[in-house]
Order: C-alpha cells, then sequence, then structure tokens
C-alpha cells in the first residue's frame, strides 16, 4: 500500500507501509542523490561525531549528510566575539563562552585581520609643538 505525506520541509514524499508478522512498519522511499554531482550511486559511509549517517558517493567521492544542521551566527554573538577579542583571551575560551566551534572562530578571527589595513602612516612629531 502507497500513500503520500508531507515532510517538514513541505515536501512530498512517497510511503509504503508494509505488514510483516501482524505488526506494521512504515518506510520511506527518499531518491538518495549526491548533492554535487546528482548520482544515485550513494553508499553509506559510517557516522560522523554526532551520530548523524554520513554517505558517499561512488561517483565522484563526496562524502555528506542528508540534513546538516548549520548553525547561523547572529549579529548579537559576533559583537561580542569581538569584545571578547579585544581582552585578549583564549580563541578557545571564547569559542566554549560564545558556543561556537573555535574553527569557525580561527576562520572569523583569520577574516578579521585581513580586513585591517596594512600600512599605516605615522607622522613624527615635529619638536616644539
Amino acid at each position: 500500500m502507497m500513500m503520500s505525506i508531507l515532510t517538514e520541509k513541505g515536501s512530498p514524499e512517497s510511503v509504503r507501509i508494509v505488514e510483516m508478522n501482524h505488526s506494521t512498519s512504515i518506510m520511506l522511499d527518499t531518491a538518495l542523490t549526491c548533492p554535487r554531482c546528482d548520482s544515485n550511486q550513494v553508499v553509506k559511509n559510517g557516522k560522523i561525531h554526532n551520530g548523524n549517517q554520513n554517505f558517499k558517493c561512488k561517483s565522484c567521492g563526496r562524502q555528506f549528510v542528508l540534513d546538516p544542521r548549520n548553525k547561523i551566527i547572529g549579529q548579537e554573538t559576533r559583537d561580542l566575539i569581538d569584545k571578547l577579542l579585544l581582552e585578549k583571551l583564549p580563541l578557545a575560551g571564547i569559542a566554549r563562552v560564545t558556543g561556537v566551534s573555535e574553527r569557525w572562530l580561527q576562520t572569523y578571527v583569520n577574516t578579521l585581520y585581513t580586513s585591517v589595513l596594512k600600512d599605516i602612516e605615522v607622522w613624527p612629531k615635529k619638536r616644539g609643538d
């Protein structure tokens, strides 16, 4: 028996209801495709650090998870990070307090560093002024 449901994202997915030994189980039919090459030659490839299933495309070799949860860092958090950086605290401490990853914080600091002017002209003070 096949029926259609709406997922969290609002897209319809087909559902197959299977009866086995007088118990009913529901299987979702999802076409698993690679986000890079759209190939359907995808195999399971272990789990990532948070327990989510990792997949690998046999065509292009790309590894991916189905529904990555990328956290958006808000402007409030960025402003707090800017203030903490001025206090010369370790990056690990700033990451722990603000809830961002050390990797993201290092990338953010590198971006800030590249935006700082490299050549600052300093005029010597004239005597007698």
